[in-house]
């Protein structure tokens, strides 16, 4: 949605842009630049395709919008920028490439970044931004905030205050408020992702700018950009606007207690108050962590994680069920239990450590997916699977064929059927795909 409520998908796609050509041209051109080198040496654990060719996109239309904006200007320098909240730095390192100056921020480095060309230079740092009077860019032309999380309310605030001249660029993505806590919706009419596109844009206007809306053509459901290049009041009223902006971010903060940032130009640009402190513009704000934990219950003690299994375990197989698959072994494969009926046979202490780990029983049980199977709320045993069900036909043939033959990851791990069922695993050693020990 709009800041009206329109939805986006009536939004034209690349709409701030004169000369669709010119970016389509450029587009294709940084693609074979930059893409097929940096998709090959890709070290991250994200899908290279996407994230490579999503900042390609994104750099192209930028380059693109800043040319428009020097025809417009007059002007033949190349605009500065700051990408705050740069993650891999593949955005960075292409605008810079094309000739513009400007550096990125991120709270951690990431693998990539050891992997650019010395030439050019690229300048990523490591810094937590703590929105206050030391996180302005006075001498910077464009913010740029792409997927910038919980710094992505603080976007428009900073170059707002940064400089009069001072321009962003803004493509939300995960909903936070000032405090860097997720965003709540207040309009329940709408999605999490809509609702939070009319909230960046209520910050933006209430800190003075013009704000065009665009749909760019990258690899995502969530593409909505948000364009600031213009003021709505005049440079002489720019310690006025900072009041209004001061007290929109007390209302949002909930009326807690938030530092006031000083209206005064020159006193924001130093940084300092006058004790030499840096001023924190809301008490609440919270940065992420610098090292990003594993909360996926991947990270509980294996006794916790052996115990909860156990149970499950142990309350399937009292609902005896013998399929006539295995009718000639009297294997018993249990029964189905909802699990909301499993939860409430779990102790209270090993829900705590779940719970720790931002997950619960059903992230527990398909983490253990190859006992488990959840589907549709319930949970029953997984069904032991055979070579020839698990493996191609093809790879099939070739084991038969040459007997030293194993694809990938076949029978490395011990069959937990075999060692844990009291009637071990139905299948002979041949016919399953994990090691019955031998």
């Amino acid at each position: 949605m709009d800041a009206t409520g329109t939805s986006t998908a009536s939004l034209q796609s690349l709409a701030l842009l004169d000369d669709l050509e010119e970016y389509n041209r450029l587009f294709n051109e940084l693609k074979q630049k930059y893409g097929l080198s940096m998709v090959a040496i890709w070290p991250e654990c994200t899908d290279p395709q996407k994230f490579v060719f999503e900042d390609i996109a994104i750099a192209a239309y930028l380059l693109t919008l800043w040319k428009k904006e020097r025809a417009g200007n007059g002007i033949e320098q190349l605009q500065s920028f700051v990408d705050i909240g740069c993650g891999n730095g593949l955005l960075v390192y292409i605008l810079a490439s094309e000739g513009h100056r400007g550096y990125g921020i991120d709270l951690r480095k990431r693998k990539l970044w050891d992997l650019y060309p010395a030439e050019p230079k690229v300048d990523l740092r490591v810094e937590t931004i703590v929105p206050s009077n030391a996180s302005l860019f006075p001498t910077i032309d464009w913010l740029i905030g792409n997927h910038s999380d919980e710094l992505s309310p603080w976007i428009p605030v900073i170059a707002a205050r940064s400089s009069y001249s001072c321009r962003f660029f803004l493509l939300p993505c995960c909903p936070y408020d000032f405090d860097g806590c997720k965003y709540q919706r207040q309009n329940c009419s709408l999605s999490q992702y809509g609702d939070f596109l009319n909230y960046t844009t209520e910050i933006a206007r209430t800190c003075g700018f013009e704000v065009a809306i665009d749909r760019l053509r990258i690899p995502s459901t969530k593409r909505v950009c948000l364009v600031g290049s213009k003021r709505t009041y005049p440079e002489q009223e720019h310690e006025q606007r900072d009041a209004k902006i001061r007290l929109f971010i007390n209302q949002r903060s909930g009326k807690m207690e938030v530092r006031q940032a000083r209206p005064q130009i020159e006193r924001m640009h130093s940084g300092r108050d006058e004790s030499g402190a840096t001023e924190a513009w809301s008490a609440n704000f919270k940065p992420r962590e610098s090292i990003e934990k594993v909360r996926n219950c991947t990270k509980i003690d294996r006794s916790v994680v052996d115990k909860i299994v156990s149970i499950v375990f142990e309350q399937l197989l009292a609902k005896r069920c013998v399929p006539e698959e295995f009718a000639d072994r009297n294997w018993n494969a249990g029964g189905r239990i909802p699990l909301e009926a499993l939860v409430k046979m779990i102790p209270q202490e090993y829900l705590t450590a779940m719970k720790a780990e931002c997950g619960g029983l059903q992230t527990l049980l398909r983490n253990n997916h190859q006992i488990f199977r959840v589907e549709k709320g319930t949970v029953k045993l997984r069904m032991p699977a055979k070579v020839s069900d698990a493996l191609g036909e093809q790879v099939v043939r070739k084991m038969t064929r040459k007997p030293n033959f194993k694809p990938t990851n076949f029978k490395q791990r011990v069959c937990w059927f075999y060692t844990n069922h009291p009637d071990g695993c139905p299948l002979l050693e041949s016919e399953c795909r994990f090691n019955h020990g031998n």
